[in-house]
């Protein structure tokens, strides 16, 4: 038999808006400005990020956000210290902004994961968003999540579906 043991605080949505699908209304896309909360449950740090509505296909429902030249976004969420947690996204690219090869820096706490997907071949219609996924361990009790695009790469990467789940510690019991 196994045994997985999980916190019931865990058991509580860690992430709002997912998908980008609540807050204003981004037409084919919205230049927002560091600062701006207009993707309920998210900030626009850093730099200035894209609010993609019909611009390109989306990974999931009708929104995602594109990160140029260093525009990022993030959220910070209830975790608990030394807990595992998986971030899991769908990341793609604007297939019109150079080079092809897109690159996101995903940071949960202290920790951080470089992430790439290249855009050759690809449309605006023809996305090729693909599942990319890290596990973090937490340090305290509130950690920031944050998706960036590096400022001196400007490559503009896609992210949207984003999901984060404490990982279960599993134990064989005789």
């Amino acid at each position: 038999m196994i045994g997985c043991l999980f916190s019931v605080a865990l058991a509580q949505p860690l992430l709002t808006n997912r998908s980008f699908e609540s807050g204003t209304e981004p037409g084919d896309a919205t230049v927002l400005p560091p600062g701006n909360k207009a993707i309920d449950g998210w900030t626009v740090i850093d730099a200035d990020v894209s609010y993609v509505g019909r611009k390109w296909q989306n990974a999931e429902g009708a929104r995602s956000v594109g990160l140029p030249c260093g525009g990022a976004i993030s959220q910070t969420i209830q975790t608990e210290p030394d807990q595992t947690y998986e971030v899991r996204f769908n990341m793609a690219g604007d297939p019109n902004a150079k080079p092809s090869l897109k690159t996101v820096i995903v940071s949960l706490g202290a920790e951080t994961r470089v992430f790439t997907f290249d855009t050759a071949g690809r449309s605006v219609t023809d996305m090729g968003w693909a599942t990319r996924t890290h596990v973090f361990k937490a340090s305290a009790k509130a950690s920031t999540l944050a998706f960036r695009s590096p400022k001196a790469q400007c490559s503009v990467p896609a992210v949207d579906n984003i999901r984060v789940d404490p990982v279960a510690i599993c134990v064989q019991i005789n």
